[in-house]
């Protein structure tokens, strides 16, 4: 039914992880990720890396013919026998009577794929008991001869495009997969495929604009489609809706009023005022940042040349610390992004000792 919740990102997020992320399992029990929605049932203490895999690379077009991704991948590195079971997220929607003798593990190991039965299925994962681990991910299987597309659960993802006149809004709709919630969103990117805008030139007067978002599943290394909604003014709010193509049922509504679209979180702010010393002593390879916020527009090119024109490197970095500041908390929260992206070690030293 239709669902009023509304995700909107303001600032640029951080890239997913492309390092394994360890997990010191302590004892016997059932884990769950929060980031990534795996889960692990333990006999013992152990430890467990993962991370997310690509489907691109591994899921040939001729057997996305046959099968329809149903999840993120995940490299899993284990010891042998140390893990009971392994729950692995899925977005498909049991509820709505998806088959579930449809739904296998796919393993791939040197591209190649095997399918596996799950030991057992609920409403957001698949569990297999006694696994091998390598790269293994949720597939549904496609019947041919089905009308009806297999329902699955989904995200309205809503960013404000930044640096740009008046409002301009991009809204994504795609599968409820934790690889995909922080959306590729890159501003110097052409629109990806099938992407569509909508105009909203005047409050005062009724308006209504209607377009057509494709859905397909893009893998997290992509860029998403998205549908662009600009306003001139905002006074009053937009209504959004997304409706079935089929039978043009309401699945999902929300206003997006003026106040919201102005949000800028603070986390970025109190970051780099916190630790503007620390920033200024520490900050090594500045050329990267430069280049990031070039790209963003936080800076122009003949602020960009003012930084690089400082003898020593603290003098850069103090430089490029004023200047973010004069332009404000969103300049703020755009390079602490910019430096969890390229030096994020730095960013997790600086937050752990204060």
């Amino acid at each position: 039914g239709p669902d009023s919740s509304l995700h909107v990102y303001m600032a640029i997020l951080s890239p997913r992880p492309t390092r394994p992320s360890p997990a010191h399992l302590p004892s016997a029990g059932s884990f769950h990720c929060s980031e990534t929605g795996l889960g692990f049932e333990v006999s013992a203490a152990v430890t467990v890396e993962y991370e997310y895999g690509s489907w691109a690379e591994n899921l040939s077009q001729s057997a996305r013919e046959d099968w329809m991704i149903a999840g993120p991948l995940f490299h899993i590195r284990a010891e042998p026998g140390a893990v009971r079971a392994v729950h692995l997220p899925h977005f498909v929607c049991l509820a709505d009577g998806a088959d579930e003798s449809l739904c296998h593990i796919a393993h791939f190991e040197a591209v190649r794929m095997t399918l596996e039965r799950p030991t057992r299925i609920n409403a957001s994962f698949a569990v297999l008991a006694n696994p091998s681990f390598s790269q293994l991910g949720v597939l549904w299987r496609k019947i041919r001869s089905a009308i009806n597309f297999l329902p699955i659960h989904s995200l309205v993802l809503i960013y404000q495009a930044l640096h740009v006149a008046d409002i301009t809004l991009h809204l994504y709709l795609i599968p409820n997969d934790h690889s995909l919630r922080k959306v590729k969103h890159n501003p110097v990117y052409p629109a990806p495929p099938w992407s569509g805008w909508l105009g909203h030139q005047n409050e005062n007067e009724p308006h209504k604009s209607t377009g057509k978002l494709f859905f397909r599943y893009w893998s997290p290394e992509e860029q998403q489609s998205y549908t662009e909604i600009y306003t001139g003014k905002m006074e009053t709010g937009i209504q959004l809706c997304v409706n079935g193509q089929d039978d043009g049922n309401l699945v999902w509504v929300a206003l997006v009023r003026p106040g919201r679209t102005r949000l800028v979180s603070s986390i970025g702010e109190a970051f780099v005022r916190r630790h503007q010393r620390q920033l200024r002593d520490r900050m090594g390879q500045i050329q990267p940042v430069l280049a990031r916020l070039r790209e963003t527009r936080l800076l122009t090119s003949e602020e960009e040349e003012e930084v690089r024109s400082e003898r020593t490197s603290q003098m850069r970095n103090d430089a490029l610390l004023r200047l973010v500041e004069r332009k404000g908390a969103q300049a703020q929260e755009e390079l602490y992004q910019t430096l969890r992206e390229t030096d994020l070690y730095l960013v997790q030293d600086l937050e752990q000792s204060s």
